[in-house]
């Protein structure tokens, strides 16, 4: 391999030197890229007391903060475009944001009133999802249970 280096033109040299740096710098930036995209987690705790509730937590796995807007829980059922969907709980449009720091958890808890079943008898063949509203990031929905 050296002798190919030296056996290049006096010309050429810098030119190979700058792709070959250009190339790994790029791998780099991509590298991290990758590592800083926009990750969140959902899961669920579910339990069928209706006094200790069900607990939905939100994970923000990616180096920057999160800014939820808005969430959904409801049922779901089918595929597009015959999905049909009913509504659980939701937050208020009028209630403040939500910041979700960086590697931390943001929990919802559905207790008393704000409870609801994830019986067999009354989800009825549905699933739970939750659809989230993130700033900057448009929607994200995911299904909760079962999972």
């Amino acid at each position: 391999m050296l002798e190919w280096f030296q056996s290049l033109p006096e010309a050429n040299a810098p030119a190979w030197w700058g792709a070959v740096l250009s190339t790994i710098l790029a791998a780099v930036k991509g590298w991290e890229i990758w590592r800083d995209r926009f990750r969140v987690e959902i899961g669920g705790s579910f339990t069928s007391l209706s006094d200790i509730g069900n607990e939905v937590r939100i994970r923000n796995l990616s180096p920057k903060p999160l800014i939820l807007v808005h969430w959904e829980v409801f049922y779901g059922s089918g595929f597009w475009p015959f999905r049909k969907e009913s509504s659980i709980c939701d937050r208020d449009y009028d209630a403040s944001d939500s910041a979700i720091a960086p590697a931390s958890a943001y929990t919802l808890t559905f207790a008393d009133g704000s409870y609801f079943s994830t019986n067999p008898d009354r989800l009825k063949g549905r699933c739970v999802y939750i659809r989230l509203h993130v700033a900057g990031r448009g929607v994200v929905r995911r299904k909760l249970y079962p999972s």
